[in-house]
């Protein structure tokens, strides 16, 4: 019988796999050094590691965007996996030594207001001191394949971008605005809200399509068959979006609570029906997984005491002002 040595020399380690994942779902090297609390260089030499060990690079670098290879595009799967197994190691592991501790996974899109995050979950909280909840933000499709899989409880996220056999409870709504580009107004008195139609041949500079703002912009302008006009670079994150619609290479549109308070130019956009043009959330999980008490509890606190909790604040504090 032949013995195969085992080898130790393998060097990758899982915060090198975490930052791999996270420029993916981020397409920013910058956006992924923040997400993951290191600094870019940091970052950046773990990944250049981590692809010199697997012998091909994962990215392609422009001065535009940053996108994955072909070896990339094929091992992120398996760096998910790996990822993922580590996390279900870690919840296994305290579910058997602390049997008493119950844990709720919530995965969150980055559009979700923090401060509406907290309003809604700390009453369950205060409720239930014995139940850990455990939040891990990340790109929509991330988070509903990791609810497929058993990794997440519920996942917070824009309302309609993913379709599954899931059950769905609305969480809040917020107006969407519009940064013109120059983030002034110039077509005359400044107005109270624009028209969609009024807009609609600007030029729109995005972000990734990763938390479900580029995917619901497209929608509304598809819903009222207008032509989205797309810069062809994409930016990394919501406050280069406002930073960019500022510098004049387009204009922007973003929900208010990620619209910074700086006095810079935002209006409602009116549709024509007449109302404001709004991005919904909601909470989904899977009616198999809330068999267990506390899921089931939350499940019920998200259906009947959030609606109280979001129709009590005013319309600035709803989103999350």
């Amino acid at each position: 019988m032949r013995f195969i040595e085992p080898c130790y020399k393998l060097g990758m380690n899982l915060s090198q796999l975490r930052f791999a994942s996270a420029v993916a779902s981020m397409g920013s090297f910058t956006a992924a050094a923040l997400a993951c609390c290191v600094t870019q260089p940091t970052l950046s030499n773990g990944i250049a590691q981590l692809e010199a060990e697997l012998g091909e690079r994962l990215f392609m670098r422009t001065t535009r965007k940053v996108a994955l290879t072909a070896f990339g595009v094929h091992v992120r799967p398996y760096i998910d996996q790996v990822l993922a197994a580590q996390a279900s190691l870690v919840v296994q592991t305290q579910g058997f030594l602390r049997p008493d501790k119950r844990l709720i996974r919530i995965g969150t899109s980055p559009l979700i207001s923090a401060n509406l995050l907290r309003l809604m979950i700390e009453p369950f909280r205060l409720r239930h001191p014995s139940v850990d909840v455990v939040l891990r933000e990340m790109n929509m499709t991330d988070l509903y394949r990791m609810l497929d899989d058993g990794l997440l409880d519920f996942v917070f996220g824009v309302a309609g971008v993913h379709k599954g056999p899931w059950v769905a409870a609305f969480l809040y709504e917020e107006p969407l605005l519009f940064i013109p580009r120059g983030a002034v107004w110039s077509n005359g008195p400044r107005p109270l809200s624009v028209h969609l139609k009024d807009i609609a041949n600007e030029t729109y500079v995005m972000v990734p399509d990763a938390c479900g703002l580029s995917r619901a912009t497209r929608a509304l302008f598809r819903s009222h068959r207008r032509k989205l006009h797309e810069y062809s670079g994409e930016a990394m994150s919501y406050q280069v979006l406002e930073e960019w619609a500022a510098l004049g290479i387009g204009a922007a549109i973003l929900p208010r609570s990620k619209v910074a308070a700086n006095g810079q130019a935002s209006f409602p956009i009116t549709v024509k029906s007449g109302q404001q043009a709004s991005l919904a959330f909601e909470a989904t999980w899977s009616s198999a997984a809330t068999r267990s008490g506390h899921l089931q509890e939350f499940a019920t606190h998200l259906q009947k005491v959030v609606p109280g909790i979001v129709s009590g604040l005013g319309p600035a504090s709803r989103d999350g002002r």
